[in-house]
Parts: structure tokens; C-alpha cells; sequence
């Protein structure tokens, strides 16, 4: 497959559903109002930075070694989303929907995550320095194993922990995780040395 590119392409409103892209530049590209469920976008050269993704369906959709650093995610629908070696610097990914979402060593440095929906969400080897949790709703297994949540801001989240479908609950569970400067829903600073 060749790399092409469409920088600042305006695709709004058009269907890309079960899509395989590799070494896309979409960088700027403006895809409100479209519909990207179940695409697959991996390898070296995906390019999604500054793109405005907010407000979509991308449920099953798969973003491997993909630069969407500064893209707008607000308000999307990410349930069952894969994000893998992704370079998410700076992303929106305000009052979204991470159900069930997977984020697998990737970069989330300095991401706005205020207001989002997360419900048995993983986070795993992934940096989240400076990161905004602030308003967050965590339920049921979001997980946070070998991150880096220096300077995270998780004021006002909301861990709410409850049954479903006669399970046992579930937890938020911070493994191995690296705080420093860390500031917990109550207000407290957290660090890994205290």
C-alpha cells in the first residue's frame, strides 16, 4: 500500500466504515459529522495531528503507531477503541465515551480527559504528565498499570464502583504507577515517594 495524503481534507459527513489505512496523512483533516466505525489505522506515517475527530462513532476503531497529537476527540464515541504506540500529546478527548477503550504505550502527555466516561478503561505503560482527568467518571475496572501520572489532574473525579449484570464490582486499580505532583480527587498531591 502507498503513503498518500489528504492534509486538511474536509470529509464531513462522508461513511469510512471497516477500512484498513497505512502511512495516511489526515493531518488538519476535518471529519464531523462522519462515520470511521471499525477503520483500522497502523504502521509508520499515520498522521491524524490537529484533526478534528469530535463528536464521531469511532467504536472498534484501531489507531496503531498513529501521531494524533492535538487532535480534537471531544465528545466522541471511542467504546472498544484500540490505541497502541500512538502519539496522543495534547489530544481533546473531553465528555467522550471510553468504554471498554484501550490505551497500550502510548504518549497522553498534556490530554484533556474532563468529563469523559471511562468504564473498564486500561491505561497501560503509557505517559499522562500534565494530563486533565478533572470531572471524569471511572467505573467498574479502569485500570492504570506502569504510567507515569506526574502532575495529573484528577480533581473532582467521580470513582463510582458498582455491580453489573450480578458481577462482582469492579475498581479503579493504579499498578506500578509513578505519581509525583499527582493531584487526587480530594484535592490531595500525591507522589511515589510519600
Amino acid at each position: 500500500m502507498r503513503d498518500f495524503s489528504l492534509i486538511q481534507v474536509n470529509l464531513t459527513g462522508d461513511q469510512c466504515k471497516d477500512g484498513y489505512f497505512s502511512g495516511v496523512n489526515l493531518s488538519g483533516a476535518n471529519f464531523r459529522e462522519s462515520d470511521l466505525q471499525r477503520l483500522v489505522f497502523y504502521g509508520q506515517g499515520i498522521n491524524f495531528s490537529g484533526s478534528d475527530l469530535s463528536d464521531l462513532d469511532l467504536a472498534y476503531a484501531h489507531f496503531e503507531d498513529a501521531d494524533s497529537s492535538g487532535a480534537n476527540l471531544s465528545g466522541a464515541c471511542l467504546w472498544r477503541a484500540n490505541f497502541r504506540r500512538a502519539n496522543l500529546t495534547g489530544a481533546n478527548f473531553s465528555r467522550s465515551d471510553l468504554q471498554e477503550t484501550g490505551f497500550h504505550m502510548t504518549n497522553l502527555s498534556r490530554c484533556k480527559f474532563s468529563g469523559a466516561k471511562m468504564i473498564d478503561t486500561g491505561f497501560g505503560f503509557c505517559d499522562l504528565i500534565d494530563s486533565d482527568f478533572r470531572d471524569a467518571k471511572f467505573q467498574n475496572g479502569v485500570g492504570f498499570s506502569k504510567c507515569d501520572l506526574t502532575r495529573a489532574n484528577f480533581f473532582g473525579t467521580e470513582f463510582k464502583i458498582s455491580e453489573v449484570n450480578d458481577h462482582k464490582p469492579g475498581r479503579v486499580v493504579f499498578k506500578d504507577v509513578y505519581f509525583k505532583d499527582t493531584i487526587m480527587p480530594d484535592g490531595a498531591i500525591w507522589n511515589s515517594e510519600d
